[in-house]
């Protein structure tokens, strides 16, 4: 360590010298030279293939003043055939197939180089306006297991650990629980689900009036028929429907947003079932009769029975000998 705190020294003293020299602050000063250090530099590493189609290009150019031939070119083509060369491209664009994988060991080397490069740029930033702060970034999937990604700066690192009385590594642990956790409990459910969830309240919940009011028999709910074979039959009726229209099938009621909508009131019984007076049932079973009447759907006619085909006479098993007989006398 001793080196390092050699260097850090010859630094600091040169950073000084350069600062008194030339008239500039000293934070200016080190703010520059770490920008302009190697540590902030990203060249990419020499390809064979790169290196290849430099040579090719500096033999076709050679003899040739740079940037006249191919700036001139262009500059005498006309508008229009400037823009066939773009659709051109365009074209190429969309005929090409981009095929996107779900490997999870490339999107973490993706993560992992690109949060490299965002250390790098907030350090020069820190560094370059003297801002302080930090960032915790986690992938919203309950089945990645990868750490988060966490940058502090000195004094936002003390904030954390003083003042929100936690570690900056511990932090980003309990970003990832709480965005997973609220990732179950709002995960949304099919439709088909929903659907099902509605059916199975309103059966419930139809099955437990009749029980309370002793009505015997097995009630069933019955969507087509509802107003005939539940209202008017077993004066129970189910008030209160959240959404536009009468009761109906909830597979019948529209997309997810009106399914939701039923589920919900169903499950905080601002929709329920509930059982007619006897004034109410008799008023409701008169008004479902006059509405029919003007030609209203209340009821739904039954299907007409199917009438199978008469089947064919068959031979009698046993033979009337006496009608044969006769048959024979008569012919003599």
């Amino acid at each position: 360590m001793t080196a390092i705190d050699s260097a850090k020294s010859a630094y600091i003293e040169e950073a000084a010298h350069i600062a008194e020299t030339h008239g500039h602050s000293l934070k200016w000063t080190h703010s520059q030279l770490f920008l302009k250090s190697q540590m902030l530099r990203q060249h990419r590493s020499v390809n064979s293939w790169n290196a290849f189609v430099r040579v090719k290009h500096m033999e076709a150019n050679e003899g040739h003043k740079k940037g006249t031939s191919s700036f001139t070119e262009h500059s005498r083509l006309m508008l229009a055939e400037k823009r066939a060369l773009n659709a051109k491209v365009v074209e190429a664009r969309q005929q090409k197939s981009h095929a996107a994988r779900a490997n999870s060991k490339a999107t973490r080397h993706d993560m992992n180089a690109t949060f490299t490069s965002m250390d790098r740029e907030w350090m020069a930033l820190c560094a370059r306006t003297g801002a302080e702060g930090f960032y915790v970034a986690v992938r919203s999937s309950i089945e990645d297991l990868s750490e988060p990604k966490i940058f502090f700066m000195q004094k936002a690192e003390n904030f954390v650990q003083d003042v929100l009385k936690v570690e900056p590594r511990h932090l980003g642990l309990k970003l990832k629980s709480f965005i997973n956790q609220h990732m179950i409990t709002t995960r949304l459910h099919p439709l088909n689900k929903l659907v099902s969830d509605c059916r199975t309240l309103i059966q419930e919940e139809l099955k437990a009036i009749a029980l309370e009011h002793n009505i015997k028999g097995k009630v069933n709910m019955n969507y087509t028929n509802y107003e005939r074979n539940i209202v008017d039959h077993y004066g129970l009726a189910l008030v209160n429907w959240p959404l536009s229209g009468h009761v109906r099938n909830p597979s019948k009621v529209g997309g997810r947003a009106q399914v939701q909508s039923l589920l919900d009131a169903l499950k905080s019984r601002s929709c329920e079932w509930v059982r007619l007076m006897d004034e109410e049932h008799v008023t409701h079973m008169k008004d479902n009769q006059e509405r029919h009447a003007r030609g209203e759907l209340v009821y739904v006619a039954r299907k007409a029975r199917k009438i199978a085909a008469a089947s064919q006479h068959k031979s009698n098993e046993t033979v009337d000998s006496s009608s044969e007989d006769d048959t024979s006398s008569d012919s003599e």
